[in-house]
């Protein structure tokens, strides 16, 4: 019962309510928000990639896979699992190697489940070919998804929401359960198994969370003229990106030795920031994909 309760206490539902003054805050970021995507959707509509190139705008595509794998990196799911996963670590354990073991245990499981999972998506693209339906299918899930991510800075978890499912949390919680006990009393190769073994699972559970900005990046990527590898070279570094966030989180719990957990607020901000950026790109891609097919 009492790991059942510690546990239960840590999730992000025990936070209070927001404030009216937050919300009303809130709802003035999302104006705000609104009114520069209305501002974007006009400018992307009315001006061409050549034009772009000439006044000097250019992305290389080793800063937009940065950008956009960092943001895609503060995946709430993910981070939710391993502050948890770390926390329970910390409240059993003060041994910075067992932190470390099992947080880049973990963290190497996702990233072979990342990268796997957006190799799967540009070889579909690249036997389909990015052609123009699917062009508005993954604009229509980019906006969308990037939709309810920010309708969760004022109505978290109201109606559709793109988080870990209630079903899913309870065999989560207990391979968290069953962690623990190695932690407490395995040896090290049982509790790194233990760590790659839910790392497998949380991977698997928090794809639906974040599928928008890998279908958008490999279907761009999918559209380069590069020999075979250079594509899979690309992936790996994206996937590498990905995790950085991850991997500071485990730096940080190691450093520190605290105890800490994801908190609501701190979701609810990473959710709209990454969703208004795939609205962006799901308007892009919509009224002018030139102008990420040229970065």
């Amino acid at each position: 019962m009492e790991e059942n309760t510690e546990i239960k206490n840590e999730q992000i539902e025990g936070v209070p309510e927001t404030p009216k003054k937050e919300k009303t805050k809130r709802f003035l970021i999302i104006g705000i928000t609104a009114a520069v995507i209305i501002a974007l959707f006009f400018i992307t509509k009315n001006i061409s990639a050549d034009a772009l190139k000439n006044l000097g705008f250019s992305i290389p595509l080793p800063l937009f896979t940065f950008i956009i794998a960092i943001v895609d990196g503060f995946n709430p799911c993910t981070l939710f699992v391993l502050t948890l996963l770390l926390g329970l670590l910390v409240s059993v354990s003060h041994s910075r190697k067992r932190i470390y073991a099992v947080g880049y245990s973990f963290v190497a499981v996702v990233y072979v489940v990342y990268f796997l999972f957006m190799a799967a998506w540009l070889n579909i693209f690249q036997f389909i070919g990015f052609i123009d339906p699917l062009r508005y299918a993954i604009a229509s899930i980019a906006l969308v998804a990037g939709i309810i991510n920010c309708k969760e800075l004022v109505f978290f978890k109201k109606g559709i929401s793109l988080t870990i499912q209630e079903k899913h949390k309870a065999p989560l919680f207990k391979r968290m359960r069953k962690v623990r006990e190695i932690i407490m009393h395995g040896s090290m190769p049982a509790l790194i198994g233990a760590s790659v073994a839910l790392g497998a699972f949380a991977s698997l559970i928090e794809l639906p969370c974040t599928a928008g900005f890998p279908m958008i990046y490999t279907g761009i990527l999918s559209g380069k003229a590069f020999a075979g590898l250079s594509y899979y070279l690309y992936l790996l570094l994206y996937t590498l990106f990905y995790i950085i966030p991850l991997s500071a989180v485990i730096a940080i719990f190691g450093f520190t030795f605290q105890k800490k957990t994801i908190s609501k607020n701190q979701v609810q901000l990473i959710k709209f920031i990454g969703g208004a950026i795939m609205i962006i790109l799901g308007i892009i891609l919509f009224v002018n994909p030139g102008i990420l097919m040229n970065i």
